[in-house]
């Protein structure tokens, strides 16, 4: 990054965004809504600073009859004060779902409002407390509603048993709400964990010695397990159901992304996608670079001599500066690696995919239309366009173009001429393409970073919009 920084693009804190300001306005807007639609929901936990400070993601608790409505503001919301709804994603349940809305601060800089939507209405989530018990007492706080003390600190240690972990915030303001309200506390605990657990719950609360730390959150999880689905059967059934129906969402309905980078050497893709990466991970669950290839394949030259094999210290520096292999050779050679591209996908990028990845691809498939010299391929132009249909896409491709003179000042590892050629076959070559995205690289690097994500973010809310309104009319 040293040739093209930007103190704009520095890698920032990872949660700066979360002390915007722009974050409490968007909340504070949200919380009115609900409040004017009569919305039944309550904020379960961490919401002392709310709505000017979000510490982590919002989770709240609404009604059945209130869930539709919830999301219908929370997309009105966005719309009115320019925020951009990208991810709703199905992450327990019977009806749980974690939305992600992106806005730009003052300085461009990504950030993020994540709100958690929970709904079980018969207590088949992880935490199997239904939603009109986490509602029941709710109060309001800072103008919006809290659950009741003994829901709150029920749901705090349900969390905390089942996680294994717990907050040192978590920890003191579940002794706060036990003192605070003892036999309340304790009469709703004890309809989850039972008479007899009663004082395994107060050593916990209160503090046990790290040796009797894991045997009584053990004895409480099995307590709790036993209670609410050992005895429960109908409820087990149910959840089965549930958890096939939203794995089956899932694979239907991908909420990752998988991306692709094209230019010359000189294109700074390395530079960008790592920007990309960093500035959007908390619209995805993960991010993951990956350079040209699957590699669900191994080398060709590892698979044949394992034990003579090495790992390349350094990157090539001079792509064309050996000659090519044998035709025989080449060609067999492209086979293995379009078998890479045609096998792999699936495992080292749709299933990434499936799980909310931000895949991006440095290199690709691509390359081979481009440049065969980098790898050494004595093969006719048309093979790799041949073959070109049966390789899986990419949701977005972006073209990294411009004058060859900033390629080839940037890096001059091969070419002016060869450049030029390269920018006018991938021009050629993307015409036809669907999804591609050009970014100009003779811009500042800061425009240039924007460009991709307002692409990406784009991509995430136009796919987002098309589901919800699919499932709301189908």
């Amino acid at each position: 990054m040293t040739d093209r920084g930007d103190p704009v693009l520095e890698m920032h804190d990872d949660q700066a965004f979360r002390n915007s300001a722009m974050v409490g306005r968007y909340l504070s807007a949200f919380f009115e809504r609900l409040n004017e639609n009569k919305i039944r929901y309550c904020v379960l936990h961490s919401y002392e600073d709310l709505p000017a400070y979000a510490p982590s993601d919002v989770d709240m608790a609404v009604a059945s009859a209130d869930l539709q409505k919830a999301e219908t503001v929370l997309f009105e919301v966005s719309d009115s004060l320019g925020f951009k709804v990208i991810q709703k994603l199905y992450y327990d349940i019977p009806r749980c779902y974690y939305y992600v809305v992106f806005f730009r601060d003052d300085v461009g800089t990504p950030g993020f409002v994540q709100l958690d939507l929970l709904n079980d209405d018969r207590g088949l989530g992880r935490y199997f407390m239904k939603t009109e018990t986490l509602l029941e007492g709710r109060r309001q706080y800072n103008g919006f509603y809290v659950p009741s003390v003994p829901v709150e600190a029920c749901y705090l240690l349900i969390k905390k048993i089942i996680k294994g972990r717990s907050s040192p915030e978590h920890e003191a303001r579940l002794k706060a709400l036990l003192e605070e309200d003892c036999e309340s506390v304790t009469g709703m605990i004890t309809r989850y964990f039972g008479k007899e657990s009663g004082s395994d719950v107060q050593k916990l609360i209160k503090g046990a010695g790290p040796s009797d730390l894991t045997a009584i959150a053990k004895r409480l999880r099995k307590a709790l397990t036993l209670r609410q689905e050992m005895l429960k059967p109908h409820l087990r059934v149910l959840s089965i159901l549930w958890f096939a129906r939203r794995t089956l969402e899932r694979l239907l309905c991908p909420t990752g992304l998988v991306t692709v980078f094209i230019s010359p050497d000189g294109g700074g893709k390395s530079t960008v996608a790592d920007l990309v990466l960093h500035r959007l991970r908390y619209g995805f669950r993960y991010v993951k670079k990956m350079h040209w290839r699957p590699y669900l394949l191994p080398p060709p030259r590892k698979l044949f001599s394992p034990t003579t094999w090495k790992e390349p210290e350094a990157p090539n520096y001079d792509p064309h500066g050996l000659p090519s292999k044998g035709k025989a050779g080449s060609v067999a050679r492209f086979l293995y690696y379009f078998c890479d591209y045609a096998l792999g996908y699936a495992p080292k990028a749709l299933w990434p995919k499936i799980r909310t990845h931000l895949v991006v691809f440095e290199r690709y498939y691509y390359d081979f239309l481009i440049d065969t010299r980098r790898f050494r391929l004595a093969i006719p132009f048309w093979l790799p366009r041949a073959f070109l249909p049966f390789v899986p896409k990419g949701d977005i491709i972006f073209v990294l173009s411009g004058p060859a003179e900033v390629f080839y000042e940037r890096k001059q590892e091969i070419r002016l001429e060869e450049i030029r050629r390269q920018l006018d076959a991938i021009d050629r070559f993307s015409a036809g393409m669907r999804h591609v995205c050009r970014v100009r690289v003779d811009q500042p690097i800061a425009d240039e970073v924007c460009r991709i994500e307002d692409a990406i973010v784009e991509a995430l809310e136009k796919r987002l919009r098309k589901r919800v309104n699919r499932r709301r009319h189908g």
